[in-house]
């Protein structure tokens, strides 16, 4: 049963992140979430166009 529910807490995480990387489009570079001793860092890598 615990399994079922951190199933849905990440499917939960992985839709927001998606959401608010939709939301913000371009001006997106890094993202970071501190919690605790919890860290999550995403970092976009690009070219940008010429």
């Amino acid at each position: 049963m615990l399994t079922k529910y951190a199933l849905v807490a990440v499917i939960v995480l992985c839709l927001t992140v998606l959401g608010f990387t939709l939301l913000v489009g371009d001006s997106l570079c890094e993202f970071t979430v501190k919690e605790r001793n919890i860290e999550f860092k995403a970092v976009l890598a690009y070219e940008p166009k010429k």
